[in-house]
């Protein structure tokens, strides 16, 4: 089973745990991208080079709350997830530049499924 583990608050991770949030949504950056997003050169139809971006692929996230060892901890299922390319209003992509290169501003969203365990949560 392929599982991504992330770190979060308390708020969140309740709201994870009561069902109340059933999407988790993740900002892809520079540093980050490997794991979340699989990046892979192609050709479209006209000839035009394009770059085709899907999420790489978990069948469970990890929710630590917390950075001791003892810290609660929850497995879910991810049903989907889709790489999402952020807009303003008006449906223009979002951009920021760092170290001199301009990307968008983009998030790979995890649609959260059943819980599979938790470790040390109170009930």
């Amino acid at each position: 089973m392929e599982q991504l583990t992330l770190h979060t608050n308390k708020k969140h991770f309740q709201a994870i745990l009561k069902g109340e949030e059933t999407v988790e949504k993740r900002y892809v950056y520079p540093n980050n991208a490997k794991k979340y997003v699989i990046e892979e050169d192609k050709t479209d139809n006209n000839g035009e080079d394009v770059t085709i971006v899907t999420p790489v692929h978990y069948d469970a996230l990890q929710f630590v709350c917390g950075r001791k060892k003892d810290a609660p901890r929850l497995t879910i299922e991810v049903k989907s997830s889709e790489f999402v390319v952020l807009t303003d209003e008006n449906g223009n992509d979002l951009t920021f530049e760092e170290n001199g290169n301009e990307y968008y501003v983009c998030q790979v969203w995890y649609t959260l499924g059943d819980i599979i365990a938790t470790e040390n949560v109170s009930e």
